[in-house]
């Protein structure tokens, strides 16, 4: 921790635990440089956080002051735990780095670890944050399409006072706000696109075993119903985690099922990049053969041959509002209203133009 987040956490400590009452006088700035042997900018720093959070109240010429609202404000902890699935590739770092430039700002320590996306592991994380002194926990659920037997440990962070935050999707049950993108809304875009491109053999390739994955296709199929079109429903294939580690396993319906379709919507780019690989070795080009559209709008989308359209996701957005609704749950007690971001599509080349008749 930098010295002003030092500073900052311990006054935070000794406001919550009654060692400055409200309305008491904090020690000078010179003292406090005394005591931490810090520079006055580094006290005056840490002095600006807690009066931004509304804990201290400055005086010209008396000095700085502890509020009502700050001796009742939080436990006092200023450490955050930041749970992803996944930490080191795709939109995670992002995500991460937006979460971690707020929380800092504000004086928080940020701890990070990772699921894997496996309900054991979310088990074992939730267990060592119960072991320890926590301000708040920002999470992104595990297998959110699937009952999850690690509930009952969300309520006992709950009932220990410690608010959290979900990302990307929730868990039924837990009043937890979330933030995320308009998952819904994303799968209706790309299914909006390749409709208005003449398209109406549609396909998908969704994951099921994840919210987001539940709710884009769920959008996907009511923008098909509201157009008119009868659903393809062999033209609907299905992936899960274990899945995900070795596409070859489903080769053959993405050949047989996806690559009948004229055009294909995928749930996010990792999956579209994995199928556009499988097409490339059967013969069947993008957007030659079939047109494909996916979500999330990664580097993934304009490394290859050719650039995917994608929805966009909001990534270091969605980690800065995330830490901002933490922050706001700490300071106020409250529950927090769960933020979803607009889905927005990013145009590239993977969608072609049907004629009047539906072909190419």
């Amino acid at each position: 921790m930098a010295k002003y987040q030092k500073l900052t956490e311990w006054l935070q400590q000794k406001i919550a635990e009654g060692y400055y009452q409200p309305g008491q006088k904090l020690p000078s700035e010179q003292e406090l440089q005394t005591q931490f042997s810090v520079s006055r900018q580094t006290v005056r720093r840490a002095l600006g956080i807690l009066e931004s959070q509304g804990c201290l109240r400055s005086r010209q010429g008396s000095g700085t002051f502890v509020t009502d609202a700050g001796a009742g404000r939080g436990n006092g902890v200023r450490r955050i735990a930041v749970v992803t699935t996944y930490v080191d590739n795709y939109i995670f770092p992002r995500i991460i780095q937006g979460i971690e430039r707020v929380l800092s700002e504000q004086g928080y320590q940020v701890q990070i670890a990772f699921t894997n996306n496996r309900i054991w592991r979310e088990e074992a994380v939730l267990l060592d944050l119960l072991n320890q002194q926590l301000g708040g926990v920002i999470i992104e659920t595990t297998r959110s399409a699937l009952p999850n037997p690690n509930l009952e440990l969300y309520r006992e962070l709950q009932k220990r006072k410690i608010p959290i935050v979900f990302l990307n999707s929730s868990y039924p049950g837990l009043s937890c706000p979330m933030v995320a993108l308009q998952d819904e809304m994303a799968g209706r875009r790309g299914a909006e696109y390749l409709i208005a491109h003449g398209h109406r053999k549609l396909g998908g390739f969704f994951k099921r075993d994840d919210g987001q994955g539940i709710r884009r296709y769920q959008g996907f199929m009511e923008a098909i119903r509201d157009a008119g079109i009868r659903p393809c429903e062999d033209g609907i294939l299905w992936f899960d985690t274990e899945d995900a580690l070795d596409f070859g396993r489903l080769e053959q319906a993405v050949v047989k099922r996806l690559g009948s379709c004229t055009g294909v919507l995928c749930y996010n780019d990792s999956a579209a990049c994995e199928v556009m690989e499988i097409w490339r070795r059967h013969g069947i080009s993008v957007p030659g053969d079939v047109s494909l559209v996916s979500v999330d709008n990664t580097d993934l989308a304009v490394l290859g041959e050719v650039g995917l359209t994608s929805v966009h996701h909001p990534k270091e957005e969605l980690g800065e509002k995330a830490a901002e609704m933490l922050l706001s749950m700490i300071r106020s007690g409250g529950p927090g209203c769960s933020y979803e971001f607009e889905a927005r599509l990013a145009e590239r080349d993977s969608v072609k133009q049907m004629d009047s008749a539906g072909e190419l």
